[in-house]
């Protein structure tokens, strides 16, 4: 029997209340980004791309951010174009209110 059950049933729920909320902050701050033009980058200005979910790790500090060009096209030039960017989107996030 877990010494603690509720951290059993947070982790099988996708994460606390907590998680969840920082989690959607993020993902719709990362989703204005993206339909603003923010990230100057010609593949990624040439895809609309959809940001389904972000998911916390317990303590907030990581955030695993799950993206999808629209259609599925290419997927693989996308994700290096956000890669490569990543420093930028890090930066432009903290200064956000979330």
């Amino acid at each position: 029997m877990p010494r603690h059950p509720h951290q059993q049933r947070d982790h099988a729920a996708g994460g606390s209340q907590r998680q969840l909320r920082v989690g959607e902050l993020i993902r719709h701050e990362l989703a204005e980004m993206l339909s603003r033009g923010d990230i100057h980058d010609s593949v990624v200005e040439a895809h609309m791309i959809t940001v389904p979910e972000v998911r916390m790790s317990p303590d907030l500090r990581l955030a695993t951010i799950y993206i999808m060009p629209l259609g599925g096209r290419d997927e693989k030039e996308v994700l290096e174009a956000l890669d490569r960017n990543k420093k930028y989107v890090r930066t432009k996030s903290r200064g956000a209110s979330i």
